[in-house]
């Protein structure tokens, strides 16, 4: 079944403004170089649990962790629990919801209590192990897990842009301007940037994100 959600709403940015004088491709171009760190706007998050998901999302093949392009980026978490960063909202729930029918699986729009990072860069994975415990050499492409950054639990998806080493942070919205913090300042030992709106836009074009 699918869960009121408040998805038709405005969604106010929790971070910090982003300022400097470095255009959107001077931005990009930057943080393929070392890193940069920027917001994932425009995806929605679709939260899918039940016996039934792998069923109904055609995911028999993909093991705990993996990552696929389905109507956006597929991460599988658990046996019975998957989330989707959807480039569509309503198209990606409504076939979803067509799928469940009388299924065991529900379906959960957690846009609202989610804010998405983006840490990208050639250093990037130089970055992430001074504020989470996990294993960066080890983190393929196209991986997925849950796990403590900065003592805030956080999903973590990989998918690189042009080989670029690319992280998606999700995080609870109340806490998404400390993770920022936190992250960019362990970035600053690496010269990151951060990446406006439009250098984020320059940046995942043609990519996953």
């Amino acid at each position: 079944m699918m869960l009121p959600t408040l998805s038709d709403l405005p969604i106010a940015s929790p971070l910090p403004a982003t300022s400097g004088s470095l255009s959107p491709d001077e931005q990009a171009q930057a943080a393929r170089a070392t890193v940069g760190l920027g917001e994932i706007s425009g995806r929605t998050l679709l939260h899918l649990r039940g016996n039934d998901a792998e069923s109904v999302l055609q995911a028999e093949h993909m093991n705990i962790g993996d990552v696929i392009d389905q109507s956006g980026l597929l991460a599988r978490l658990r046996r019975d629990e998957f989330v989707l960063l959807a480039r569509d909202r309503l198209t990606a729930s409504e076939q979803i919801v067509a799928k469940i029918g009388e299924r065991r699986v529900t379906l959960t729009d957690i846009t609202h209590g989610r804010c998405g990072l983006l840490l990208i860069g050639a250093r990037a994975p130089n970055v992430l192990p001074k504020v989470c415990a996990l294993d960066f050499d080890l983190f393929a492409n196209l991986h997925a897990a849950q796990t403590s950054l900065a003592k805030v639990r956080t999903l973590i998806v990989r998918a690189d842009v042009d080989s670029v080493p690319a992280y998606g942070l999700c995080v609870d919205r109340s806490l998404a301007a400390y993770v920022w913090g936190v992250v960019y300042d362990a970035a600053q030992e690496f010269e990151g940037v951060p990446l406006s709106n439009d250098g984020f836009e320059s940046l995942r074009m043609g990519s996953l994100w």
